[in-house]
C-alpha cells in the first residue's frame, strides 16, 4: 500500500492527504542494479564523467529515481546513474577514502545492498524511446542563470572537490561570474541616460593594449549590480 496525496484524490472523495490507499501502485520501487537493462540505442554517450557522478552521489545522496519500462525493466532515463551505481558497487576512492563496495546501500530505506529507486512506467517500446529522447533533448531544457549558480556555489567556497566534480572548477566559476557581469552591465547600459554626457558601455569596459587590465570586480562593485557572493568568488 502507498500513501496518496490530496492531489491524487478524485473530486468528491473523502480521501485526505496521508490517507493509506490499498492496491495503488507505488511511485517508485527498489530494484537491484543488476535487474535494470540499459537501452542499447540510448543517444546519450557516457564517459569519465560517470566517476564524477558516482563521487557526487557518495558525497551527498541518491536523488531522483531511475525511470524504466515496466515490462522489460529497460531504462528510459538514468543511464548515467546506473553506470555510477555500478562504479560505486565496485568501490571507488572519494577524497582519499575508499567508498562503496558490494554491500553499499544507496538509501537507508532500501531493502538491501545495491538496490536503487526505480520509477516503472507502463509504456510501449516506441513511447519509451520517445521518453528517452525527451529526457536528453536540449530543446526541452531550461537555461542556466549564471548569477544564480554563482550565488548557490558561494556556500561551498572555491576549489572544492564537490564543485569540481559537477563542473564548477575555479575557471568555470570565473567564466560564470564574467557572464553574469556581462548581463548586468548590459542591463545597466540599457538603463543609462543617452544624452551623450557619459561614456558608452564599450568605452567603460574596453581594455587597450597599452593599458592595465580593467578590474571587472571593481566596476561591478561601483555599479552595485551584482550580488556580493559574485564579488567574493571573483576576488578569491
Amino acid at each position: 500500500m502507498v500513501r496518496r496525496t490530496t492531489a491524487d484524490a478524485p473530486q468528491g472523495n473523502a480521501a485526505h492527504a496521508g490517507e493509506v490507499v490499498p492496491n495503488a501502485r507505488a511511485a517508485a520501487v527498489y530494484l537491484h542494479v543488476s535487474e535494470l537493462k540499459p537501452n542499447p540505442r540510448n543517444p546519450r554517450v557516457h564517459g569519465p564523467e560517470v566517476l564524477k557522478l558516482a563521487r557526487t552521489i557518495l558525497r551527498t545522496a541518491w536523488g531522483a529515481p531511475i525511470v524504466a519500462q515496466l515490462r522489460s525493466k529497460r531504462i528510459i532515463g538514468g543511464h548515467g546513474r546506473l553506470l555510477a551505481a555500478q562504479e560505486i558497487l565496485a568501490g571507488i576512492e572519494v577524497d582519499g577514502e575508499l567508498r562503496g563496495g558490494a554491500e553499499h546501500r544507496f538509501d537507508d530505506a532500501a531493502p538491501g545492498p545495491g538496490m536503487v529507486p526505480v520509477r516503472l512506467v507502463d509504456v510501449s517500446d516506441a513511447e519509451a524511446d520517445a521518453m528517452t529522447l525527451a529526457d536528453n533533448a536540449g530543446a526541452l531544457q531550461g537555461h542556466d542563470d549564471s548569477a544564480a549558480i554563482v550565488a548557490m556555489a558561494a556556500s561551498f567556497g572555491r576549489s572544492t572537490s564537490t564543485l569540481a566534480d559537477i563542473g564548477l572548477s575555479d575557471e568555470a566559476l570565473d567564466r560564470l561570474v564574467a557572464r553574469a557581469g556581462d548581463a548586468v552591465l548590459g542591463d545597466y547600459a540599457d538603463d543609462a541616460p543617452t544624452n551623450g554626457d557619459g561614456p558608452s558601455r564599450e568605452e567603460r569596459i574596453a581594455v587597450e593594449e597599452d593599458e592595465a587590465p580593467v578590474d571587472r570586480a571593481d566596476e561591478l562593485r561601483v555599479n552595485d549590480k551584482v550580488p556580493r557572493v559574485s564579488m567574493i568568488l571573483l576576488s578569491c
